[in-house]
C-alpha cells in the first residue's frame, strides 16, 4: 500500500491513519454517498486500513466512566444544563457535553465512546422529562460532541 497515494479529496493513508475512529468514520460516510468510483476507492482505502472506521457504540455496562456518566446525569445540575441549552434552542447535549468534560476531563474527552454514551444519557433523561427529539443541530465549538437532538416540550 503507497501512503502517498492522494485520493479524492487530499487525503491519504498517513492522514487517515492521524485521525480518530469518529473522523474516519465521518470521511468513510462521505465517500459511500458520492456514489462515484472515487468516492468507493477512498471508502475501500479506509476499509483496508484495519483501523476502526465505525461510529462508536456506547460504553459497555460495567464501564468505570459509564458509572462515573450516570452519576453525574442524575444530578439535579444536569437536568438544569440541559434543559437550559434547550431553552436556548441548543440540543440539550449542549449543556450535557460541558458538564461532562468539565468534571470528566480527559476520561471524556479521549475515549471514542464517552460521546455516544452521553447522547443515549442525555435522551433518557430528557425523555423522562417528558421532552420529545426533533431532530438534530451542530452544537457550539466548544462541545466535544459535533451534533445533538434537539428536543421539545411533548
Amino acid at each position: 500500500m503507497n501512503d502517498e497515494e492522494v485520493f479524492i479529496g487530499g487525503v491519504t493513508r498517513s492522514w487517515l491513519r492521524a485521525r480518530s475512529q469518529n473522523e474516519r468514520y465521518t470521511v468513510w460516510k462521505r465517500a459511500k454517498a458520492l456514489h462515484s468510483a472515487e468516492g468507493n476507492h477512498l471508502a475501500r482505502a479506509i476499509e483496508l486500513l484495519g483501523l476502526p472506521y465505525a461510529e462508536p457504540e456506547p460504553l459497555p455496562e460495567g464501564d468505570e466512566l459509564l458509572a462515573r456518566m450516570r452519576a453525574l446525569i442524575a444530578e439535579p445540575r444536569a437536568r438544569a444544563a440541559a434543559v437550559e441549552a434547550t431553552l436556548d434552542g441548543l440540543p440539550a447535549m449542549a449543556g450535557v457535553d460541558v458538564l461532562m468534560h468539565e468534571e470528566l476531563g480527559e476520561a471524556y474527552r479521549r475515549n471514542e465512546a464517552a460521546v455516544p454514551t452521553a447522547q443515549k444519557l442525555t435522551a433518557e433523561l430528557m425523555t423522562g422529562l417528558g421532552y420529545v427529539a426533533a431532530g438534530n443541530k451542530d452544537l457550539p465549538a466548544r462541545c466535544v460532541a459535533r451534533s445533538g437532538v434537539f428536543w421539545k416540550r411533548g
